[in-house]
């Protein structure tokens, strides 16, 4: 399983109170596993300890760690006292408060800016403050997932992962980046907010938002403030009202996210290694997506991974949801598909393979875990490995869900001497998919 997250007493402080003057805490959203709901769960604001923050240097006193950099693009338009017209401000990152923590409100996950010149106070204040705690929160959730792979790295004796820059309020289409040109994402005849997360590296071309600053090349997640009401799922309901679907504040969101960043330096698909690290590929193939959900499953410790911000009960299912059973007779051909909805059967075959050796032996579901981080890295290796070989045509032999499978397989041989090839073999057929003859 998964780490489990942190113990909160009555007054809002994590049980034992505080640890020592160099401890600091944030408020979050925690979620928590309820298989009696028909989300799975629910979520929690609650206080806990914000940890492995810089103590010393320039990441004293922000949100900066030993796996994660937060900074905030966040925007908003105030009135230029010299000629009264909008002028746009970086909102700037979140500040501790006298005792050196970050206890800001979620507010209802902020609110639109793009569709008026200015905002009363109240309702811009209360959009600052929503990007504040969005900082917190994935500083908190992306710190949990790194460290867990982190020690399952450390058990396969393989190097960590470099450390990744989180960006929130990432294009919110207030700031004009060119002459008429704004940071946002073009949406007919106007300029929206990016809505969602993605994971980006530097390349010479860009979907939806373009990038207008340069983008570290060891990966930057993005997380957008959001242009939509969420009406269903378990942040409307511990708001009891409609909430901003706003990224940040959404664990499920920073799990998948956080998850390109793991395949990126591990299974690497798009052999990113190979290229300049100026001109890497952004494009995400359904096994990258399908890997990044089950991440996403396994820290959140339930099949359900769109239950934050959509509708989930005896009505509607969301498609993305690991209990899909969907198979390769509906996998999508098309030059137009959609790869999370394609990466759904590996996802879900995933889950399958981790739910039935969680109940057949003691810690199967983290030695699941250990194996699929070791699938990830067997795939990293395959490949031509002559220098002059091309990197597109190295990518090409890892996107497929028989490779994945067939390094599935090797992984298990050198990790358990093979001991759960029946397991996934049977868990990846019932999908249709079938291990490659050849790699």
């Amino acid at each position: 399983m998964a780490p489990s997250l942190v113990p909160v007493d009555r007054a809002g402080l994590p049980s034992g109170g505080r640890a020592g003057a160099a401890v600091r805490y944030g408020r979050v959203y925690l979620w928590t596993v309820d298989p009696s709901h028909l989300l799975g769960g629910r979520v929690t604001a609650m206080v806990v300890p914000l940890l492995r923050l810089d103590q010393d240097g320039e990441g004293s006193g922000r949100l900066w760690g030993r796996y994660v950099r937060v900074r905030n693009d966040g925007v908003v338009n105030r009135p230029d006292p010299a000629t009264g017209s909008a002028r746009p401000i970086l909102i700037g990152e979140a500040k501790p408060n006298a005792e050196g923590d970050f206890l800001f409100e979620p507010r209802g996950g902020g609110g639109p800016l793009d569709e008026a010149t200015f905002r009363d106070p109240d309702s811009q204040a209360g959009y600052v403050e929503a990007t504040h705690f969005g900082e917190v929160n994935t500083y908190f959730h992306l710190d949990r997932i790194a460290v867990y792979v982190d020690d399952l790295l450390r058990e396969l004796g393989a190097p960590p992962l470099p450390r990744v820059t989180a960006v929130v309020a990432a294009h919110t289409a207030v700031a004009e980046a060119e002459d008429g040109i704004r940071d946002g994402v073009r949406r007919r005849d106007r300029w929206v907010p990016f809505q969602g997360g993605h994971y980006r590296l530097p390349s010479h071309r860009y979907t939806d938002a373009w990038e207008y600053r340069p983008v570290s090349p060891e990966g930057e997640i993005h997380l957008g403030p959001g242009r939509s009401t969420l009406r269903f799922g378990a942040l409307a309901e511990a708001a009891r009202g409609p909430y901003q679907h706003n990224a940040s504040h959404n664990g499920a969101i920073l799990y998948h996210e956080y998850g390109h960043h793991i395949n990126r330096h591990t299974a690497d698909f798009r052999a990113n290694a190979l290229r300049p690290p100026h001109l890497q590929s952004n494009r995400k193939i359904p096994m990258d997506e399908g890997t990044c959900d089950y991440w996403t499953a396994a820290m959140l410790g339930t099949p359900h991974i769109w239950a934050w911000h959509r509708r989930h009960d005896d009505q509607e299912v969301h498609p993305r949801s690991l209990t899909s059973s969907k198979t390769m007779a509906d996998y999508d051909w098309g030059p137009g598909a959609d790869p999370h909805l394609n990466g759904t059967i590996w996802a879900s075959a995933l889950w399958d393979l981790r739910t039935r050796l969680g109940e057949s032996e003691p810690a199967g579901a983290l030695k699941t875990d250990l194996l699929v981080l070791h699938t990830l890295r067997v795939l990293g290796k395959y490949g031509d490995p002559a220098p002059e070989a091309a990197a597109d045509t190295i990518a090409g032999t890892r996107e497929s869900f028989a490779a994945g499978l067939t390094a599935l397989l090797r992984a298990d041989e050198q990790l358990n001497g093979g001991r759960n090839r029946t397991a996934i073999v049977a868990a990846f057929a019932r999908r249709g998919i079938e291990p490659a003859p050849s790699v």
